[in-house]
C-alpha cells in the first residue's frame, strides 16, 4: 500500500458482483479526494453528489460491487491510501 497525491491517481477495474469493498484513508490537508467515473465521452468526471468528494480525515468504505471502473484522485495537498 502506498500513499497517493495529486500527481498519482489510483484506478480500480470494474467491480464484479461479489467483489469486496475497498477502504480509502484520506488526509485532506486543505484539499479533497474525489471518486470519479467515465462519462459517455470516456472522460473521467466526479459526480455532483457530495458523497464522491471527501474532505474529512479518516477511512471511507468504497463499495465496488457491480460498479464501472473507478478512478480516485487528490486535489490540492490531499493524500490518500487505498486498501484492497
Amino acid at each position: 500500500m502506498a500513499w497517493n497525491d495529486s500527481t498519482t491517481p489510483y484506478e480500480l477495474s470494474p467491480g464484479e458482483r461479489h467483489i469486496r469493498p475497498n477502504t480509502v484513508v484520506v488526509e485532506p490537508n486543505g484539499g479533497t479526494v474525489q471518486i470519479q467515473f467515465r462519462n459517455s465521452a470516456g472522460t473521467w468526471v466526479t459526480p455532483d453528489d457530495t458523497a464522491y468528494t471527501i474532505a474529512a480525515t479518516g477511512p471511507v468504505r468504497l463499495n465496488r460491487s457491480n460498479t464501472p471502473a473507478i478512478r480516485i484522485i487528490a486535489t490540492g495537498a490531499a493524500r490518500f491510501e487505498v486498501t484492497q
